[in-house]
């Protein structure tokens, strides 16, 4: 049986991806010019991992999606083995930039493993979910909590050790994707009530630590840095620490808002804003092209959603849709924090805007589940089961 297919292409989903693949090209490249860094080495860079992400996209499309699924367990711990390796082959410089262990370096280029991990935690979720589905008997309260239960079982070890490396922004990205799945799978509505309102009492009492002495000494003891702490103080009133802690969120603020409706004249003094290529890299849009362009960029990213979500849907195939929809959810969150940072709508989680950001692993990363996305089968049987060969209609 073979793990690959051909199929035909389907060009209203490309469209989008091509589209944010040159944007990409020509944000990083301004992003170098404001900077006054050498732009033309920053572009050929960016052109190479855009290369690099259309070969990715392209194999991962070939692949079945049974062949994905089946395996989707080794995916998921090869994924845990490469994250749990940062503990000792962590990248040096980053790590005294950051103080985390977050990123492995090969050659003059670094990784991020959990870039990687949101696909094989993806398609591992869904294959237990599609195992849970097949069973025999009715759905119950009792059978979905038993459900719920083992999936956040399964998840623990990518949340210890996002936990480990202090990365709370993908960290949010798992819990989103996880939320997304439960919703879409039909967890029953007394349990998701359940769940919400444990999130959010979680999240109150941590914004409360935040705010207290004695909170701060709490939050220090659960390995919380000082800057994640800082970046929700600058959130609640930004311009109160423009000078200190908040300087980034309020220059990102300002830059976006000089570039008014159509963007700032070319005799415009450029707002320094800092990291820009990276986490407010929703600036130089901004900037350059007002608010008009920031909003067909916005645009841009809806047309790709809903692009995904009808290419899933027309494929008439329930695994098909839990693979797109979490994959989804996932990226519409990081879009909407990004964005929503950079504007001091939302504090800052170090969350890079999908596509645009300077970042390979991101990038290739996103491509690999458009590529999966893109291949989605159109056929009714999907092979999977605990012995990977019962089919789902």
């Amino acid at each position: 049986m073979r793990f690959y297919k051909q199929r035909e292409v389907n060009y209203a989903l490309l469209l989008p991806l091509f589209l944010l693949y040159l944007l990409s090209i020509w944000i990083q490249y301004q992003a170098a010019v404001m900077d006054g860094r050498d732009a033309r080495t920053v572009m050929i860079r960016q052109i190479l991992f855009c290369l690099l992400s259309i070969l990715a996209l392209i194999a991962a499309s070939l692949l079945k999606t049974s062949f994905l699924l089946r395996f989707s367990g080794l995916w998921y711990l090869l994924s845990l083995g490469l994250m749990a390796s940062l503990h000792w082959f962590y990248d040096p410089f980053m790590f005294h930039e950051t103080h985390t262990k977050r990123w492995l370096r090969i050659g003059s280029f670094t990784i991020q493993p959990s870039e990687f991990m949101k696909i094989a935690f993806v398609l591992f979720m869904v294959y237990l979910t599609l195992i849970y589905e097949k069973r025999k008997g009715p759905r119950t309260i009792r059978s979905d909590i038993r459900y719920v239960g083992k999936i956040l079982l399964y998840s623990f070890p990518t949340f210890f050790l996002m936990y480990v490396q202090r990365d709370l922004g993908t960290t949010l990205v798992f819990v989103v994707m996880l939320g997304a799945l439960f919703i879409i799978s039909g967890v029953d509505w007394k349990i998701l009530t359940v769940i919400a309102s444990l999130t959010a009492l979680v999240g109150g009492i941590l914004l409360l630590l935040v705010f207290t002495e004695w909170g701060n000494r709490i939050l220090f003891q659960l390995t919380f840095s000082q800057y994640q702490l800082d970046r929700v103080k600058a959130w609640v009133d930004p311009f109160a620490y423009q000078d200190s802690i908040a300087f980034q969120q309020v220059r990102s603020i300002l830059a976006i808002g000089s570039g008014g409706l159509f963007g700032a004249s070319q005799n415009h003094v450029t707002v320094y804003v800092p990291v820009r290529e990276s986490d407010m890299v929703f600036t130089v849009i901004g900037e350059t092209f007002g608010f008009f362009g920031s909003t067909l960029v916005i645009f841009l990213y809806f047309y790709l959603i809903y692009q995904v979500i009808f290419t899933a849907m027309a494929t008439n195939n329930k695994a098909s849709i839990y693979i797109a929809i979490t994959f989804i959810f996932g990226l519409v969150f990081q879009i909407f924090e990004n964005i929503g940072a950079a504007i001091g709508l939302l504090p800052l989680t170090g969350i890079p805007l999908p596509f645009l950001s300077q970042g390979g692993t991101s990038l290739i990363a996103i491509s690999i589940a458009m590529g999966i996305i893109l291949g989605l089968n159109q056929d009714r049987l999907i092979a999977v089961d605990a012995r990977s060969q019962v089919g789902v209609r």
